[in-house]
């Protein structure tokens, strides 16, 4: 069901090590637009993991998910971008805010902007602070909240009473006020449940940015706005359903056709336009347990069966791709060539509904190379991006497909690069060569013992 992404684990680590610079970085100088997110909702899960879990739901702005997009999928390239602004990393995280039956007892410190802990490394904050929650390229994230407040009975359990001796922070019980929960047993242990018949927890979101200047060890941290305020329990309002017919087809732009290296089969890569309405949509979505996923389908031109692709389903802007295995296997082989068609369409599922799909896109039509069922049958390039499309139905080759048509220089079964001369591989027979040299050195090495031997006799 979720689906999270951490960005950059390792400069995470590093930037656990830097000191916090006092410098600002301006929104103005980020390669994206900060905005505070968007489209937040929260549910109670009802028991479906703790008794007190919720998941909340929220949204991104296209900039921030066509960037990051970017960023793990072309790291090297973005990362080169980003030196030529002058920073050396970016690190982004969610970090989720709640109130207990009102708007104004929020629980966010000072400490959220450092990991949690203070200038000594000692953590400040509980489990209770939701100030690192997992970010990700997707347009439309949940995180799950209040899993777990540990065991009343346990005084040694941190997660409830905090930790006074070798950190210094409270735990639930010195955040959670009386009369929000109640105490139930359960064997030798009991927690805490609020009912959320009698109670309304509050949330609000926002994104925490770590900018590192290039040729220093010294960072920024950027906080966006808080999002609005949404709500589970007594004083919440409900989500409705998305109802069949209010998503509209999805928008398919710059569709071209790559091949990653070491792979058998080309990919289509191509651009969502997520718009402000599919963004609540897919927000409106997941908080009712629901999903609105991408699927795409491609067939040859002028044949009525469409076959569908695997590839990316998550809805994000940004470049998004789908394997041609499928389409290979369906039809055994395909000419170099041959116009090929593509479409895609909106999936939704949502709980007590209805499945039901969106419209199909737009039918884009490109040229790709020979391709067979067969394991390693695929011929042509490898270079990571074959062709260009356009939209009428003709295809536009590029350069590299332009030197495809190019007489190409036979390569080594073998090896892979050597002339073959004399149709074996150079390796083979250098592999000869030193079979040889070995033989002869027995050989003499041999005559010399007996002729030697001979000489003794005498």
């Amino acid at each position: 069901m979720k689906k999270i992404i951490s960005l950059t684990i390792g400069a995470l680590t590093l930037l656990s090590t830097f000191s916090l610079s006092a410098s600002a970085v301006g929104e103005d100088n980020l390669p994206f637009k900060l905005s505070a997110p968007e489209n937040v909702s929260v549910e109670f899960l009802d028991g479906r993991d703790s008794p007190n879990t919720c998941e909340i739901h929220y949204s991104q702005n296209k900039s921030m998910s066509e960037w990051f997009t970017r960023w793990t999928g072309e790291n090297e390239k973005v990362k080169a971008e980003l030196q030529s602004a002058g920073y050396e990393d970016i690190l982004i995280k969610s970090q989720i805010d709640w109130s207990i039956d009102s708007q104004d007892d929020w629980h966010c410190n000072k400490y959220w902007e450092t990991d949690g802990c203070d200038e000594n490394m000692v953590q400040k904050v509980g489990e209770w602070a939701y100030y690192d929650a997992a970010y990700s390229e997707e347009i439309s994230m949940s995180e799950w909240i209040f899993r777990g407040f540990g065991d009343i009975n346990d005084p040694e359990d941190k997660t409830w009473y905090g930790d006074h001796r070798d950190a210094d922070y409270d735990g639930w019980k010195d955040v959670l006020k009386d009369g929000q929960y109640d105490v139930v047993k359960d064997g030798g242990n009991s927690y805490a449940v609020i009912d959320l018949s009698k109670h309304t927890i509050y949330t609000r979101v926002r994104w925490l940015v770590s900018v590192t200047k290039t040729g220093s060890e010294e960072y920024t941290r950027i906080t966006s706005d808080w999002s609005q305020t949404a709500a589970v329990g007594k004083d919440a309002r409900k989500s409705e359903a998305i109802k069949p017919g209010e998503i509209a087809a999805p928008a398919v732009k710059d569709l071209r056709v790559t091949k990653e290296e070491g792979s058998q089969y080309p990919q289509v890569t191509f651009r969502l336009d997520v718009d402000d309405k599919l963004s609540a949509q897919l927000a409106q979505a997941t908080g009712t347990q629901g999903v609105i996923r991408l699927e795409t389908e491609a067939r040859v031109m002028g044949k009525e069966n469409w076959t569908a692709l695997q590839g990316d389903f998550t809805i994000k802007s940004g470049d998004m791709k789908a394997d041609l295995q499928a389409l290979a296997q369906a039809e055994g082989e395909i000419s170099k060539d041959t116009p090929i068609e593509f479409r895609a369409r909106y999936y939704c599922s949502q709980t007590d509904q209805e499945d039901f799909y969106s419209d199909y896109s737009e039918i884009l039509s490109f040229g790709t190379e020979k391709m067979k069922s067969e394991e390693n049958s695929l011929t042509g390039s490898s270079a990571e991006e074959i062709s260009e499309v356009n939209t009428d139905g003709a295809n536009v080759p590029d350069e590299q497909v332009q030197q495809e048509k190019q007489p190409k220089e036979k390569k080594c079964s073998v090896c892979g690069f050597c002339p073959q001369p004399f149709g074996l591989c150079i390796f083979i027979w250098i592999a000869i060569a030193v079979v040889v040299v070995i033989a002869v050195v027995v050989t003499v090495v041999v005559i010399k013992k007996k002729k030697s031997g001979q000489s003794k006799d005498k």
